[in-house]
């Protein structure tokens, strides 16, 4: 009957809390330690340039060209042949986002009570460990 309790034991002692309990507990005992940090991301997109050529016929030799910003026209009159050669220039386009992630600061917990819990607790796995070796002689001897 002694053989079925340290199973059981041992199975309360194994099953811990999770890190989400842990973490909540932490949070709910110093707020500092889940901050919010900004981080800014760069979105780039980069326009292709396009062109458009037409050609019309008409008499005497001529050019006109007429830039505006990135878009530029050229009008070129070759006697019979009108070239009109046109255009945007390639251009990119940045846009700046800001983001706030969650940050999670860690800082080492030196108490003194940590130091008896962590000893306890080794201490409580030695002491269930002799006994199931004891009590696993003692039912091959007798």
């Amino acid at each position: 009957m002694k053989c079925l309790y340290i199973p059981l034991l041992l199975i309360l002692i194994l099953s811990g809390c999770s890190a989400e309990w842990h973490l909540s507990k932490a949070v709910t005992k110093d707020p500092s330690i889940l901050s919010t940090k900004t981080m800014t991301v760069m979105d780039t997109v980069v326009v292709e340039p396009i062109a458009v050529r037409d050609t019309v016929i008409i008499s005497q030799v001529d050019t006109v060209e007429i830039i505006k910003d990135k878009f530029r026209v050229k009008i070129m009159r070759s006697y019979d042949t009108l070239i009109i050669d046109g255009g945007c220039d390639a251009d990119t386009i940045i846009r700046t986002v800001s983001i706030e992630v969650p940050v999670v600061e860690y800082r080492e917990n030196d108490a003194f009570f940590d130091k008896i819990y962590e000893t306890s607790f080794y201490i409580l796995i030695i002491g269930i460990t002799v006994l199931t070796i004891r009590s696993a002689i003692r039912k091959h001897l007798g």
